[in-house]
């Protein structure tokens, strides 16, 4: 009975394997980030700018192969008009990724984006992390 359990178990896991690397997704990449405020019904989306591994800002089309080893940086500015109508330390936010994808800490719940704001890491399928800084401010 033991010889049994073991050979079905040894089968089970003998079978599992890696993933064929045509079906793992290399981009890390945010594709776009939104944020919703106290104004009900407002939704605003953040400018994101890629860094390279140098510290180069990336424009155009970025792939994650261009930008890989670098960072990102998402910032939204308001205008100093609403700075009585928005609330910058309690914000929802919501991501566009590719498949996939994770993001840590989550995007769930309220945030804080003065100040230096929040950093999060993104994981793409093949294991690569690329972090991206997220904040507002009223200009």
């Amino acid at each position: 009975m033991v010889a049994l359990f073991v050979c079905v178990m040894a089968s089970a896991f003998s079978g599992c394997r890696e993933a064929d690397p045509e079906f793992v997704h290399t981009d890390n990449l945010i594709n776009q980030l939104f944020m919703m405020t106290t104004l009900q019904g407002q939704q605003h989306s953040f400018t994101i700018d890629e860094y390279d591994a140098e510290g180069n800002k990336v424009d155009g089309k970025v792939t994650a192969e261009m930008v890989a080893g670098g960072y990102g940086i998402a910032h939204i500015e308001f205008p100093l008009s609403q700075f009585d109508e928005i609330d910058l330390t309690k914000v929802y936010l919501s991501a566009d990724v590719s498949y996939d994808v994770i993001i840590t800490p989550g995007l769930q719940g309220v945030h804080d984006i003065t100040g230096d704001g929040i950093v999060v890491s993104v994981r793409g399928g093949n294991g690569k992390v690329r972090q991206y800084r997220i904040y507002g401010d009223f200009e």
